[in-house]
């Protein structure tokens, strides 16, 4: 696991703190630089017998890395709160209730249980006055957090400030509070559930160093569940936890640093999709190196430059990676995808990516990418404000197609593992006929290059073609030999012969097509002559559509007879005669006579093998050759 990654980050990056308690305090919000802390604001003065208190306002402060430790956050369970009163802002009625009684009353009994009997009147003062103004207190609370924007509400927090104490002002200025971090960070990792789990003079899973001391519960991040005894090996008792992970205390404290320093610098963002990339030296401890590798994982800014090139802030990361150190292999990443439970203070993991090498980041982003995008069917292929770019790769093209299953292509991708045909037209197909569906052909036949608008990140949308960027995909995922690979050179034995009746303009230009063939040799396999037959299918049908526009005002009535684009191989064996039957309406039975013999060669006479090909791949075939088939005509000399 990348646990002992973490470990090695803690022991460089962690800068242990001059006060124990301080190492144990958490940033609220540790992917964000500022955010807003909502600040419950209470005077104190002396009084006969302690203290009295006062509430005066609830105010609004900004916190950074430079001030967030004065809150004395850390999380703790969802049953009892946080283990001081500064939490995340959410429902509230909950988050009060959690604040008084329940929080007040605990800081009481500890601070009397520890000794820290000023700070337990304190406590004391501050209980009195929201047994008297509770309620006015909650009233303001919920008029400040409803004036903030529902974004901003979900990266708030809850604290309150104290007035009128001599050193006492925020809560990580409170002995007894930093007495309860400590042994929430320390004790608390030997005990949990209401069991303690210690293990004595054993090795470390981590620095397989024999230790006196062994803690059960020490991992900062939450993977596994142990609140269910039949969850622990060891006759199903949790207080025997820590054979199964056992963490000494030395480790402890990095892995707690080093889970701070991840969440804060590491923590990034794939198409909406938050991960942990934690970097893992190949051999061996190599400070110099790690920190040259956590420098070029974090030391960067998405540049101007970057948007005019239009790529997201996640491929100029990866990219980063793939340019800097793709030729080298010193290192690996894990990328570690995560949810947060709120509700538990965990995470869930979505997928876990283990050791992919810099060289993978290179074959991925840089190579494979500049090799398939500089075939013709991307240049000029999409619109952005207003301006004509090259279609480059971006992983946002795969959500277009797999947003559901944007896990498993991620997985598969970095992984190489392979694909199926079938899978990968059920899915484009599904998603490009919804499209057809709701634009309309004649939307899509006046405007081929932006009926589909991909977002490619908060700052870039792309207006393209979906059947184009399906293309994109598959080239991508073939060179990759993820899909099925076939790169041997398509040999057409068809004549050039492009002759047209007189009443046409543009003829057929098969040498066109024979260049579409050879840059695509995935798409149009050799050996699979039927998946050319189909498209070429579909560019004679784009013909008739043509013939018909002009010679009925616009209307194109064959769209009817091609079945909300869900064909199968009887549907388009009766498509090829209806379509013949309309080209002898409108022109002579010379007419796209190269087309024609195209079609009769590798549609016809192979009509047998689309039986081989499922109906979604046969109609993603059809619809390109339609969509794309006014770019293989030629001006009439």
């Amino acid at each position: 696991m990348q646990d002992k990654a973490i470990i090695e980050i803690g022991k460089l990056k962690g800068a242990k703190k001059e006060l124990p308690f301080q190492n144990f305090v958490d940033n609220l919000f540790p992917e964000m630089d500022n955010y807003v802390m909502l600040e419950v604001v209470f005077v104190f003065s002396t009084a006969h017998e302690g203290f009295d208190c006062r509430f005066r306002e609830v105010d609004l402060v900004n916190v950074s890395t430079k001030n967030y430790s004065r809150y004395a956050y850390r999380k703790g369970s969802a049953r009892g709160g946080d283990v001081t009163f500064t939490t995340k802002m959410g429902d509230v009625d909950k988050k009060f209730r959690t604040f008084y009684p329940k929080q007040v009353e605990d800081a009481i009994q500890f601070s009397a249980a520890k000794g820290f009997t000023n700070e337990e009147a304190i406590f004391r003062a501050l209980k009195n006055c929201l047994l008297q103004e509770g309620e006015t207190v909650k009233k303001q609370v919920r008029q400040s957090f409803e004036s903030m924007g529902k974004k901003e509400q979900t990266k708030t927090g809850f604290s309150i400030r104290c007035e009128g104490l001599t050193g006492r002002q925020y809560l990580a200025d409170f002995d007894s509070l930093q007495a309860r971090i400590l042994q929430a960070g320390t004790s608390g990792k030997s005990t949990k559930h209401s069991v303690t789990s210690e293990g004595h003079h054993s090795l470390c899973s981590c620095c397989l160093t024999q230790k006196p001391l062994l803690h059960g519960f020490a991992s900062p991040f939450k993977y596994a569940s142990v609140d269910k005894t039949g969850f622990v090996s060891g006759f199903f008792l949790q207080k025997n936890n820590w054979k199964n992970y056992p963490i000494c205390s030395d480790c402890a404290l990095d892995f707690e640093l080093g889970k701070k320093y991840v969440a804060q610098h590491l923590s990034k963002n794939f198409y909406d999709k938050s991960y942990f990339l934690i970097p893992k030296l190949v051999i061996g401890s190599n400070p110099q190196l790690l920190n040259k590798v956590l420098q070029l994982l974090t030391d960067f800014k998405y540049q101007e430059s970057d948007k005019e090139q239009l790529i997201s802030r996640e491929m100029v990361l990866m990219r980063r990676i793939a340019r800097e150190e793709g030729q080298h292999n010193r290192f690996a990443l894990n990328l570690l995808f995560y949810k947060e439970r709120q509700d538990k203070g965990a995470i869930k993991i979505r997928l876990f990516l283990e050791q992919i090498f810099p060289s993978r980041f290179r074959e991925l982003f840089i190579s494979v990418p500049e090799k398939i995008c500089q075939r013709t069917l991307y240049q000029n292929a999409l619109n952005f404000q207003k301006q004509t770019h090259d279609l480059s790769f971006t992983f946002a093209i795969f959500q277009a197609f797999f947003k559901d299953e944007f896990y498993d292509i991620i997985q598969t991708v970095f992984l190489g593992q392979p694909m199926s045909r079938e899978h990968f037209f059920e899915r484009v197909q599904s998603t490009v006929q919804k499209a057809y569906i709701k634009e309309g052909w004649d939307k899509i036949r006046r405007y081929p290059n932006s009926y589909f608008g991909l977002t490619v990140s908060k700052e870039i949308k792309w207006n393209t073609s979906l059947v184009r960027l399906a293309i994109l995909a598959f080239d991508y995922l073939s060179e990759l030999s993820i899909l099925p690979n076939n790169k041997t050179p398509f040999s057409m034995s068809i004549p050039t012969d492009s002759s047209l009746s007189d009443s046409s303009k543009k003829g057929f230009d098969i040498a066109k097509l024979q260049a579409f063939a050879e840059e695509h040799p995935a798409f149009l396999n050799p050996e699979q002559p039927i998946t050319l037959g189909v498209f070429s299918l579909g560019i004679l049908v784009r013909q008739v559509f043509n013939l018909q526009s002009r010679n009925l005002e616009g209307n194109t009535p064959f769209v009817k007879k091609l079945k909300g684009f869900q064909l199968n191989p009887t549907t388009l064996v009766t498509i090829y005669v209806e379509a013949l039957n309309v080209i002898q309406q409108y022109t002579s039975i010379h007419a796209f006579k190269a087309l024609r013999d195209l079609v009769k060669t590798h549609f016809v006479v192979n009509k047998h093998q689309l039986a081989e090909h499922s109906n979604s791949e046969l109609s993603f075939y059809f619809v390109a050759g339609l969509e794309f088939g006014n770019n293989f005509r030629s001006e009439k000399a």
